[in-house]
């Protein structure tokens, strides 16, 4: 009896709640500084209509280009089945070099009811702002330089445009497992691993613009 109680109660419990759920155009944002804007798309796939917050973060202190972005609206309420285009706009005067990667966070707030709690749900996503004349290359990893020295091993992007990868590599032919710490390496950025061994070559998986597992891992030579 104290467990049908329980039951009764729990259900009951979470009835009260108002969930918010919306799906997103992609899982990624793109914005092409040649274009005046990019409208990325919202939908509310949930039967309540709920509130969305939009803002875009620096995924570090040293690159800070997320104030140079302007988001309308930055709230919206949406209702059931229906969908909101955001608008992300660089500003005026603002230009790139290199391709920039920043972080896009979605917040949905279920509209609740009479004696109901409110669950918002959030979605991070990775934001790219291409540069002007900027050519994509299909795989930017191959401007990816790996070397040894001593103990460390050093990961430079050279190319212009951002390396999307699984932060997990290993190394070949031991098959040692390793870690970048993240799933990026910005242009001209340099990332150190300390290694146990003297490696030859590296096996990492690449990622797509959009942040998806490519078929097919890459081997990369290791310069000693």
């Amino acid at each position: 009896m104290k467990i049908l109680k329980g039951m009764i109660f729990l259900i009951l419990l979470i009835s009260h709640f108002s969930h918010a759920s919306f799906q997103l155009e992609t899982m990624t944002v793109i914005l092409d500084s040649e274009e005046p804007r990019k409208i990325f798309n919202v939908k509310n796939t949930g039967s309540e209509p709920i509130l969305l917050s939009t803002k875009v973060s620096d995924l570090d202190k040293q690159h800070e280009i997320a104030k140079n972005i302007i988001i309308t609206p930055p709230i919206t309420r949406i209702e059931p089945d229906q969908s909101q285009n955001i608008n992300f706009i660089l500003k005026d005067g603002i230009e790139f070099d290199d391709e920039q990667i920043l972080k896009a966070s979605f917040q949905g707030i279920g509209v609740a009811k009479v004696n109901s709690t409110k669950m918002p749900i959030r979605q991070d996503i990775a934001m790219l702002i291409i540069p002007k004349g900027l050519t994509i290359e299909r795989e930017p990893w191959k401007n990816l330089e790996v070397k040894q020295v001593n103990n460390q091993l050093i990961l430079k992007n050279n190319g212009k445009q951002v390396i999307r990868m699984a932060p997990a590599f290993s190394s070949l032919p031991s098959n040692n497992g390793y870690s970048i710490g993240q799933f990026y390496i910005r242009p001209q950025e340099e990332i150190k691993v300390d290694v146990k061994e003297k490696l030859t070559e590296i096996k990492i998986s690449p990622l797509s613009r959009y942040g998806f597992k490519l078929a097919g891992d890459i081997k990369m030579k290791v310069n000693n």
